[in-house]
């Protein structure tokens, strides 16, 4: 069943989308409310499952992780036997991203690690589970990415920055333990107070304060935002993948910067595989969509060479880090 927010509510999710380690006094200062009212819409959010998680934004570049997807379209293969495999999936740490969907690809499956070998086994790991049911495939890695907030919630987004880089050649930095202990606390839940972790990983309140702040100094901790229930709130994720002719530096960019002026824009990727870019809106309709897709086939028809899209009809696991 879709959920009717009022204005507060989705200024309050576009807040939190935005920072969600603000405090709720700061909120209450910008949309107008009292903060105990702030963390009474907070908490009926969470229990109507609205708000499904807090997460982390960090900068895989600057952590040496290489991000890479697979997508597949399936053959002989039943929704019991589907299921089982994604289980398993869901199991194993490598795995940030698993989502069915309706399109090209029926599921798409995001990993992490450090290598180029590391990549190739996991890529081979993760077909040998699907045997002979795959009918194709397609893997695209991931070089440059940056995520937006949700303009389309609130009419007023001037005064915020509308996006945070997640992936783009940067300098690499050592983490120590604590630092990866603190950013794997984090993106359970961005939410968790500093004495929460203190306690969690036996460290001081002192010293996961500092190292909190010297992981947002050297933007390695880029963000916090949230993940919401798109069935809820009546929105449709969709993916698209767009094959790029005539690839100019310069024609690409005005692409890019064309993309990142639509407030419903919230992932940009540019990847290298069979397709070149994977931008993701987050829309109220398939019409919009619609709407967005042919206007950017009309500005920019003489380098977009196909756009392929895909509806995101559930997420099985999305963590990012």
């Amino acid at each position: 069943m879709t959920i009717n927010l009022d204005l507060k509510d989705k200024r309050l999710l576009y807040e939190l989308d935005y920072n969600s380690r603000q405090s709720s006094l700061r909120i209450a200062k910008k949309i107008g409310l009292s903060p105990e009212v702030v963390n009474y819409r907070i908490k009926r959010l969470e229990k109507e499952n609205i708000i499904k998680q807090y997460q982390i934004i960090a900068n895989l570049s600057a952590l040496n992780i290489l991000q890479f997807k697979i997508c597949l379209s399936f053959q002989h293969l039943n929704s019991k036997k589907l299921n089982d495999i994604i289980d398993k999936l869901k199991k194993i740490n490598s795995i940030k991203w698993i989502v069915s969907c309706k399109g090209n690809w029926e599921l798409i499956i995001s990993l992490e690690t450090d290598s180029i070998e590391n990549m190739n086994q996991l890529k081979n790991n993760v077909i040998a589970l699907f045997e002979n049911h795959i009918r194709d495939k397609a893997i695209s890695i991931l070089v440059e990415a940056q995520n937006y907030n949700r303009d389309y919630l609130v009419k007023d987004t001037s005064t915020l920055e509308r996006s945070r880089i997640i992936m783009k050649q940067s300098k690499k930095y050592e983490t120590n333990k604590i630092d990866l202990a603190i950013l794997k606390s984090l993106a359970e839940n961005s939410k968790k107070s500093i004495v929460e972790i203190a306690k969690d990983l036996n460290q001081t309140v002192r010293i996961i304060n500092y190292r909190i702040k010297q992981l947002e100094k050297k933007k390695i901790i880029l963000g916090y935002k949230i993940a919401i229930n798109y069935e809820k709130l009546g929105i449709k994720l969709f993916k698209t993948f767009i094959y790029l002719d005539n690839q100019s530096k310069e024609k690409i960019n005005l692409l890019i910067k064309y993309l990142e002026q639509n407030k419903n824009l919230i992932h940009h990727v540019k990847v290298l595989g069979n397709w070149d870019l994977e931008p993701e809106f987050e829309v109220y309709s398939e019409r919009e969509f619609d709407k967005i897709l042919e206007d950017i086939k009309d500005k920019f028809s003489d380098i977009v060479k196909k756009i392929e899209t895909i509806t995101i009809l559930k997420e099985h696991k999305f963590v990012y880090l």
